[in-house]
């Protein structure tokens, strides 16, 4: 009796850290640049096909921006969030923007509710100016050597002096 209550709780505890799987957050990934319509990627892990329709993300609340010590700026509010899931199966979170974002850095907090528990973390996002020059410089060119500049200098006469000693 005892062998078989133990075998069990052998295989009871072995099998629960499969059943609590959790949602987890990656890095963030921005893909537009300063003063462009803001676009990252968040990528979701533990999230089997099928279950993004039941995820949850915003702005975390202004109690949880306080408890954290980041401040909740008006700009914050201009950003969209949305779990989709990719053509190869990875599930990520777009954070968008509908107007360009003109400060070099963003940081804010999310909050991720799933039927099986809710996430806060935050976020600092770097933009940085977009890449205007779209063609290659010109290559740069050695001087071309010449007789003339190989010749040694001339020499040149002394400066008499503006005036004469009497």
């Amino acid at each position: 009796m005892v062998r078989k209550l133990s075998l069990m709780l052998v295989l009871t505890l072995g099998l629960v850290p499969l059943a609590a799987q959790a949602l987890g957050l990656g890095n963030i990934r921005p893909i537009s640049a300063l003063n462009q319509k803001f676009n990252a990627e968040i990528k979701l892990t533990s999230v089997a096909r099928g279950q993004i329709d039941d995820v949850r993300v915003s702005i975390a609340s202004d109690a949880a921006f306080k408890r954290s010590g980041v401040d909740r700026t008006f700009l914050l509010s201009k950003l969209r969030f949305s779990p989709e899931q990719k053509a190869d199966g990875t599930a990520i979170i777009r954070v968008t923007s509908n107007e360009p974002i003109r400060e070099p850095f963003l940081n804010f907090l999310i909050e991720v509710n799933w039927p099986k528990g809710r996430l806060v973390r935050e976020y600092t996002v770097l933009l940085d100016p977009p890449v205007t020059l779209e063609r290659k410089p010109a290559p740069v060119q050695a001087p071309a050597v010449t007789k003339k500049s190989l010749s040694p200098p001339k020499p040149v006469a002394p400066a008499r002096p503006a005036v004469q000693p009497e």
